[in-house]
Formats: C-alpha cells, structure tokens, sequence
C-alpha cells in the first residue's frame, strides 16, 4: 500500500492544461516508485530469493509453480509461511535449528522437539510433495495441508536456510541476546543478517537492490555444481546444505572474518560489538551470495519434484483466513479441492488477440499524437502554419 495523499496537490490544484497533465504522469511515475516499498528481510531477502528461484526453474516447473499456487510464483509467497506463523504460533520454530555452543563441524539436526525445527520441517515437506514418509509433524486437528501449501512452505524453509543465524546457538537465542551497534543504532546480531542489511542496500543503494542482479546467472556454476550432485543424493544434500550454514555462522558471523576473533571477546565496556564499515561490507557480499545459491537450489529441488510428480499435485490451501490473505480465501470459498486444481482463467488467442492488440495499439496512438500536439502548444502550431504559407508565398 502507499499514501496517495501525498500527491494530491499535484492533481487538485493543477489547471486543466498541459502542467495538469504533466502531474498527472508524475504521480503515475511516482506510484511506480511507491509500490517498492520496504519490508523486513523476511520479505524482503526472500523476494530476493524467490525471484532467484523463478529465474533458473524451467517452463514445465514454472507452469505448474503458477498453477499450484493460483497465479503466484516463488516470490508472491515470501511472507506466506510468518503469515502462517501468527495464526499457528507454534510454527515458528520450524524456521529454526538451534545448534549448540560447542559445535561447529556440522548442523545438529537430532535435538529437535517434535520434529519442530527447520531441518525435520524441510524434509517433512519433501517428503510429502515426493510421497516419501520421511518425517512426521502433527498439525492441529482438522488441518490437513495441501500439496501448494507443502510447495509453499518448502519454498520458504529452504529459503530460511541462506540465513547463517536461523543456526543460531541457543545460549545466544539465535544471535538476539548480543547486541550491535551499527551506523549509530542499536540493534542485535540477529537483527543485522535478519533486515539491517537488506534494508541498507534498499535505501543507500536501491539502483542496485532494484537493478535485476537476482538471477540465477549470477551463480551458474555452483548451480550445475548443485544441480548434479541434487540427482544422485536428492534429500541427502539438504543436510549438507545446513552443514554449510551452521559451519558459516560459526567461522564469520559468530566469529569476526577480518580479526578473525569472537564477536563475544570484541564487545566494549557496555557490552555492545561494534559493526565496521568493512565488516558490513563483507556481510553484504555474503548476504548476497547466499540469497542467490539459496534461489538457485530451492529451484533445483522444485525441478525435481515437479518433474517427477507432474499432474499428479493440487492446488487450493487448508490455511484460510491469513492476514493480509483476504483475496487468496475468497478464492478458497468459491474453489476448493479437487476443483481447485481447474484453470479458472480463459486467455484470448489467434485472430481475437490480433484484433484486440491492433485496438489497443490504435487507441494507444492516438493518445500519442493528441499528447504531442497538447505538449507543442497553440504557439507552436501557429508557428509552423506561418512557415508553411511563408514558404508558398501566401500572406495570411
């Protein structure tokens, strides 16, 4: 959403003139901008990621990514799974793998309660969009998810993954209990790799943020390395891949990668570690990196699983009344179930599309020349009707 009132001026006191209709293409330029808006890197980061995914998924995915999903593709549903958490609580914990103090050689995945913790949800939901029984979690009665809600949610997992700190250690609580002063502001360890980094490159540097550098392009080899390997371990590399993120937390988020100390042994007097313009700098880099492979291999994985289950997965949701998903229950009340699963959509081809795009390109330039001949003025058109009987020898 945006505040239109601020421009209203522009369109109110503007005179029904040229100037009126230059504001008015100003505020169409600035509604542009406006839809930009900043979120947490919760959204944020996994926008990025998620438009990183659709980049490098194929046209067979991508079709049945929309399908599944009514329209929406990676990066519509970033927010889905913390929309999820404030109705179930108790979800939350899935984005997370506690790790303890005294280990960084590889992810702890074992110490899990109930299968609630980022690795078990992971393989929970791979396993029920393949139809391997790999992990159980109860879900609250009457609550049966749907096979987009389990494509939505592994979206999201694997995406949670690229952040070092949802490997956080719970004596640290993730990285929240040390505290960090950054450009004047405090804030936590967590909250750093959580936003202040994202929305740090979005407002000093949102050329860059908004420039189109998330593709999967970016990182093709450790894609096709990925890729390869993903064939012939399959869910046995998503364990791999967490060992990454745990072995990364420990030697350059809890650890100083430029003095190469703990964080802990850095802090001052009070208690707060200081962040460097050179430390924020290489984060940045790495937050960088790891959104791009984190896109590159939620794709690699959804390839594999829609290839595989082709036809054969659902749409529709048992997750109804989200806030801020009053479309999507709509949608849900009117299809459900199977029915859920039929192109609602009927797209217009052949000689009716010709038609219409030739109506709307007709109409579109007679906007134009209307516009150029408002944007020249009555001067301008006197002008060239003086030249023009000046050069044929009539007065006028």
């Amino acid at each position: 959403t945006f505040n239109r009132s601020l421009f209203v001026s522009a369109e109110i006191h503007s005179p029904r003139s040229m100037t009126g209709l230059r504001a008015d293409m100003i505020f169409q330029v600035c509604l542009a901008v406006c839809l930009f808006q900043a979120h947490a890197w919760d959204k944020d980061g996994h926008e990025a990621i998620g438009m990183t995914t659709m980049s490098a998924l194929d046209t067979t995915a991508v079709a049945q990514v929309k399908h599944l999903m009514g329209g929406k593709d990676a990066a519509d549903v970033a927010a889905w799974a913390h929309k999820v958490n404030k109705k179930y609580p108790w979800t939350t914990e899935l984005h997370f793998q506690r790790q303890p103090s005294t280990r960084c050689d590889k992810a702890q995945i074992e110490n899990c309660n109930d299968n609630k913790c980022l690795m078990k949800a992971i393989l929970y939901f791979y396993g029920r969009l393949t139809g391997k029984n790999l992990v159980d979690i109860t879900w609250p009665d009457g609550v049966k998810l749907t096979d987009a809600d389990c494509l939505k949610y592994l979206i999201n997992l694997l995406g949670d993954m690229a952040q070092p700190l949802h490997f956080g250690t719970a004596d640290t609580d993730m990285g929240r209990n040390i505290t960090v002063l950054f450009r004047d502001k405090k804030t936590t360890l967590y909250d750093v790799w959580d936003k202040e980094l994202t929305q740090s490159v979005i407002k000093n540097e949102p050329h860059f943020w908004w420039g189109g550098w998330t593709h999967v392009q970016r990182t093709r080899v450790e894609y096709e390395q990925d890729s390869e390997q993903f064939k012939k371990e399959h869910e046995l590399l998503l364990n791999r891949w967490a060992d990454e993120s745990a072995k990364f937390m420990c030697s350059s988020v809890y650890k100083n990668p430029i003095t190469g100390k703990q964080i802990t042994e850095e802090l001052d007097q009070n208690g707060v570690f200081k962040l460097s313009e050179q430390l924020y700098d290489v984060w940045k880099r790495e937050m960088f990196s790891k959104m791009l492979v984190a896109g590159a291999r939620i794709a690699i994985v959804l390839n594999s699983i829609l290839h595989h289950r082709e036809g054969q997965l659902h749409a529709g949701t048992a997750v109804s009344h989200l806030e801020g998903e009053e479309d999507e229950e709509e949608s849900s009340k009117a299809f459900t179930g199977r029915r859920a699963d039929i192109p609602h959509k009927q797209h217009i081809r052949g000689l009716s599309a010709f038609l219409l795009n030739l109506f709307i390109g007709s109409i579109a330039l007679f906007c134009f020349l209307v516009l150029m001949r408002l944007w020249a003025g009555p001067d301008r058109i006197k002008q060239a009707e003086r030249e023009k009987r000046s050069s044929t020898g009539k007065k006028f």
